[in-house]
């Protein structure tokens, strides 16, 4: 339940996850292996040596991950192939790096969009600032932790043209919104659906969609705080 539970959070479908489960099962000689996964729930039961097991966890969908997910991929390999090695998957990019592409991704849309280099720099900025909010897994729910973030940057991005700076906060919430939107939710959502985990796809399509609402008020509402009808 662990290694499914691993594989979701950070970015894995679920029938990887699924897949994996009951490869690792099979090796260990288990027999009437049930597995059921959703974004949210791991459930895993299996026969050893006519005793049935049962296993469940809870997931809670944070940041992505791609090296800690091939980590994960590597433990359960191993497990199959029999090699205990005990190991963890604890994969953390270094802080900096992080950052550093955050700001570059939020800049880089921003300019796509139509931004100036200076609305680039204060969408890197922003984009910084909402990384750096500290969440712990169980405190917000996927939709109250967008709509703070995407009202936190749609407030961000009026700053600087009330400062007296000639900054375009349409484009700069552009890029800013770019590092909420869940694009690889919506694409492991279509995988699922079509590997006939109908359930799984649906559950995390509508996930999708209500983060996306959730951006779209939160910089609704940052539009209503300034009562701008400025969108040039």
């Amino acid at each position: 339940a662990q290694i499914a539970a691993e594989i979701v959070e950070n970015g894995g479908e679920i029938s990887r996850a699924e897949e994996s489960v009951i490869r690792i099962c099979k090796s260990a000689g288990a027999e009437n292996i049930n597995v059921f996964i959703i974004p949210s729930f791991v459930f895993a039961s299996a026969e050893f040596d006519g005793e049935r097991y049962t296993a469940f966890k809870r997931i809670y969908r944070t940041d992505l991950n791609l090296g800690r997910l091939e980590e994960v991929n590597n433990i359960s390999r191993a497990l199959c192939m029999q090699k205990n090695t005990g190991e963890k998957a604890n994969y953390t990019y270094p802080q900096i790096l992080v950052l550093l592409s955050v700001m570059l991704a939020t800049g880089s849309f921003c300019v796509y969009f139509g931004g100036t280099l200076l609305d680039a720099l204060f969408s890197g900025i922003i984009g910084i600032i909402i990384r750096l909010i500290p969440y712990k897994k169980t405190d917000f729910n996927i939709f109250s932790k967008t709509l703070m973030e995407s009202t936190l940057g749609g407030i961000l991005s009026f700053l600087p043209l009330m400062c007296g700076l000639q900054t375009h906060p349409d484009k700069i919430m552009t890029g800013t919104i770019m590092l909420l939107i869940p694009g690889m939710s919506v694409g492991n959502a279509m995988k699922d659906m079509m590997n006939g985990d109908i359930i799984a796809g649906i559950l995390q399509l509508a996930d999708a969609v209500v983060t996306a609402f959730a951006i779209s008020l939160g910089f609704a509402a940052a539009l209503l705080i300034f009562n701008s009808g400025y969108y040039a």
